[in-house]
């Protein structure tokens, strides 16, 4: 019982650090499907790159009260995922879904009669769904500020799917492999709803992550 209280109170910080403002939260713009966009660690262009955002990454926070114009350029400063820097305003826009999202967990949250705050977010659809394990994946050997591609096949001559982080996880593995005629080996995953394959050289598992999302699924579900 007790690694499972560690586990549980690790989940509720997961859902503490995503909590966010209903109209403080941005999007991804006018950047090219499977490219990128770059956090930068001060408000310049020539800034240390912290980590390449995908092309239709929501869930931006805004984490300053006013702007900074560098060079003409108007800058925010923000938070994604654990990063924390400055994005062009040109690339961003105010995200009304995520906002409805953000204002509905808060209000879960909030709600004394809810006794499952790590729930707070999950879909009534998976809640219905049958609990199945998960095996997690996370990125290793990209660079920082790079991305790994995933690809709609198990190529290069692929489409473009979306870029992926240098320090993504929660990347679904999903079971299969294919070994190009090159010999280079594919995995099939799923990543923020994308299906699609990624090399395999470029991933490895996440036991820890997968432990927690395993836990949230049992939870969420009715099956603990």
């Amino acid at each position: 019982m007790k690694g499972f209280h560690i586990i549980a109170g690790l989940l509720w910080f997961i859902v503490l650090q995503n909590i966010a403002f209903a109209d403080n939260i941005y999007k991804v713009r006018n950047i090219k499907r499977g490219e990128s966009l770059k956090l930068k660690q001060s408000p310049s262009r020539n800034s240390k790159t912290l980590v390449a955002i995908p092309h239709d990454a929501s869930w931006i926070l805004r984490r300053d009260k006013g702007r900074k114009v560098v060079d003409k350029v108007v800058w925010r400063k923000v938070q994604w995922n654990n990063a924390l820097g400055w994005l062009s305003a040109y690339y961003i826009e105010n995200d009304p879904v995520a906002e409805k999202r953000a204002a509905k967990r808060q209000a879960c949250l909030n709600d004394r009669n809810i006794k499952e705050k790590i729930c707070c977010g999950y879909s009534k659809a998976a809640r219905k769904q049958a609990y199945k394990h998960v095996p997690i994946l996370t990125v290793k050997n990209i660079p920082i500020g790079k991305s790994l591609t995933l690809y709609s096949q198990p190529t290069e001559s692929g489409k473009k799917l979306v870029a992926i982080p240098h320090n993504a996880t929660w990347i679904a593995d999903l079971g299969e492999k294919r070994k190009h005629q090159n010999g280079t080996l594919w995995s099939h995953v799923r990543w923020t709803g994308k299906i699609g394959w990624v090399k395999s050289a470029f991933v490895k598992p996440d036991p820890q992550t997968t432990h927690i999302g395993d836990l949230k699924r049992k939870l969420c579900s009715g099956v603990l």
